[in-house]
């Protein structure tokens, strides 16, 4: 290669990192599993008076995806990192999130409550998932990820 080709195709592979690193070429569609929204439009984490943080997250579509467990328990520890999480019956730690009106109160049995006051969930609290359908949790729907739970005040679009 002759000294005049290397400055042109040294600014080749300068401009095509340029563009691959770009957030401007970033995919806009969700990775498949996930939900339809984006999770870094979520809100910051939320919190209560009592201690417990929410994981927060904006009302999201629910892409249908696969999943490989049929319920999962919700558990809360104030002390944990997340305070609450979930338990699959296949041993796996889901994240849960939840959209703006649910609140928690602490105590000796924190409590997980609904954007009308009533109790939602407590530690212990069991999910089972349909066959063919998603689950509700006290009427609110509940869109399952491999890795999360996104529990809604309003059914998805």
């Amino acid at each position: 290669m002759t000294r005049s080709g290397r400055p042109f195709i040294s600014v080749l592979v300068l401009g095509a990192l340029v563009l691959a690193c770009s957030p401007a070429t970033a995919p806009s569609a969700s990775p498949a599993g996930a939900p339809s929204q984006a999770a870094s439009a979520a809100p910051p984490q939320g919190s209560s008076a009592s201690g417990i943080v929410l994981t927060r997250s904006v009302q999201v579509g629910c892409d249908t995806i696969g999943i490989d467990y049929k319920s999962a328990t919700i558990k809360i520890d104030a002390a944990s990192d997340p305070d609450v999480w979930a338990e699959t019956d296949t041993g796996k730690k889901l994240a849960v999130n939840w959209t703006g009106g649910f609140t928690a109160t602490d105590g000796d049995a924190p409590v997980i409550n609904g954007p009308k006051g009533e109790e939602v969930a407590r530690d212990g609290t069991v999910i089972v998932v349909p066959d063919g359908a998603y689950p509700r949790l006290v009427g609110y729907f509940v869109c399952l990820a491999p890795d999360a739970l996104y529990i809604q005040e309003t059914d998805p679009q």
